[in-house]
Order: structure tokens, then sequence, then C-alpha cells
């Protein structure tokens, strides 16, 4: 169906939305990382959708992700339906080709996984012990610690390493981008819904280096992320996106708001080491 008029009010669907966008612009390079903070921080307070698309507008984005993440789109029942039992049916291949490349039959095993480039591989990189399967039914807090253990086990038993170019958090999301193999500068995004769901395909940042998921201390980012409104000196603010991106010293950053403007941001290593925080003008 057509977009609503500008004028119409922003759900926070759309808002997420529009975050997923700059997400993906950021990371392509087309946004500096001055200019994303504060859109990320505009998009969090957004009242219409006229203030969404004008931070989204001016950007080039694949035509996946855009479809993926419209803002101020109206989905009949029957579209919610037909996208759920898509998801299902992803779900549901995914397992079968985890049982084919553990031995298990009723499918083609010459067939690629549907979920991941390597859902078949289900053993420990580090280790090498098989894996077992996570529990997938519960639903993954990413603010938490057992959350962010409970996602970076999905992705392990998914894809059979740790390895992403970025991992975005929010309050009930996670997005996370991994390197397209035989296609330097390209990157999915695979979006956590239940499994980790692939949604499109981006340009990597020229200088974009890899982060090993496995590397996050989840206690430590719980923590820094709980303790980040008082870390910029505004205890009453509340987190609204984490971002995790590899370079020679990987970081997480953590985003604070009130609501109506962005009122800064926390930096720290994966393990929540050398945090500094800074606040917004």
């Amino acid at each position: 169906m057509s977009p609503l008029r500008d004028s119409t009010r922003a759900r926070d669907l759309d808002r997420t939305n529009a975050r997923w966008l700059l997400d993906a612009a950021y990371a392509e390079g087309q946004l500096g990382a001055g200019e994303y903070h504060d859109r990320i921080a505009q998009a969090a307070s957004a009242a219409t959708l006229r203030d969404l698309r004008g931070l989204t507008s001016d950007l080039q984005l694949p035509a996946a992700v855009v479809s993926g993440h419209p803002v101020g789109r109206r989905f009949p029942r029957t579209g919610l339906v037909a996208a759920t039992a898509i998801a299902g049916a992803v779900l549901v291949a995914a397992v079968v080709a985890v049982a084919v490349g553990r031995g298990g039959s009723g499918a083609d095993a010459s067939a690629p996984p549907a979920a991941g480039p390597s859902a078949a591989d289900v053993v420990d990189p580090g280790t090498g012990d098989e894996l077992s399967p996570p529990d997938l039914t519960t639903q993954v807090d990413p603010f938490t610690a057992e959350g962010i253990d409970a996602l970076v086990d999905r992705y392990r038993f998914q894809f059979g390493d740790t390895v992403a170019t970025s991992l975005a958090l929010y309050p009930e999301a996670a997005r996370v981008t991994r390197a397209v193999s035989g296609a330097p500068g390209r990157s999915d995004i695979y979006e956590l819904t239940g499994s980790f769901v692939h949604t499109g395909t981006e340009s990597s940042p020229p200088k974009a280096v890899p982060v090993d998921l496995d590397r996050i201390d989840p206690e430590a980012l719980a923590r820094l992320i709980a303790e980040a409104p008082a870390r910029i000196g505004e205890p009453g603010g509340r987190v609204e996106h984490v971002y995790v991106a590899g370079s020679s010293r990987p970081t997480v950053t953590v985003y604070v708001h009130d609501g109506d403007h962005g009122l800064g941001y926390v930096v720290a290593g994966l393990d929540g080491s050398g945090a500094q925080a800074i606040r917004a003008n």
C-alpha cells in the first residue's frame, strides 16, 4: 500500500525502521560519526513521518534495506500473516539444514542452508565441540547480560563463528552485518527474529574491520548500558541504541536520549574498559 501522509504521527516501529536505515548509511560511509549521532537522536524523538523521512531522504540505500524497513507504510493483516509465515519457513529451513549437516535425513544435502552461510557448521570454532541448538523461542533482551549471551550463542550456532562487521542493539531488536564471502566490500544484513534472518546486503565501510562478538563481555556491556545515563550526567536519560564495530580497537557506543533529544553517548572497549562519556552540545 502507499505511504501515509507526512503529517501522520510516527509510531515506535517507524522510529526503529528509520534508525535501521541510518545504521546502513553509516556503515556505508554516507554519514560521519557526528551526523550519524545527531540523526539517531532526532529519529528517537521524531513526532511525524515528515520528521523521519527528512532524516533518510538524502541517503543512498539498497532497495532490500528500504523495503525491509519502510517508514510509515501500512501493512494489511494478510501481509503480516504472510511475513510471519515466510519468517517461519526460513527458520524451519535453517533447522533442516542443521540436521543435514549433522547426518540427518529428509532433505537435499546439496542445498545451501537458508538461514546463514554456515548454518550446517554446528561446532564451537574454539574447541571443536558440537554445539547444542539454542532456545529460539525465548525473547531476547539485548540490553541484559543474559540477552547478549543468548544473542551471541544463536549467532555462533547459525554461522559457525562469531565474526561480524557490526552489531546494533535496540531495546527489543538486534541487527548484525556479516561480510559476504567472495564479495569484498559487501556485507549481508541479518535481523534477530528467533534466529538471524537475512534482510538485505549493503556496502561495507572502506576501512571496516571485522569484530569478534565473542570478545564482548556481556556483564560489562550490560553494566555500561545501565550506567550510561549517569555517566553523561543525565541519570533520567534512556539508552536508545548500542552500536558495536570493529577497528584497531573494537568499540561499543551507547547512545542516551530523554525522549526529546539526544543527550550524549558513552564509548568503551568490548570489555567495558576505557569508557569515555560525551555530552551532546
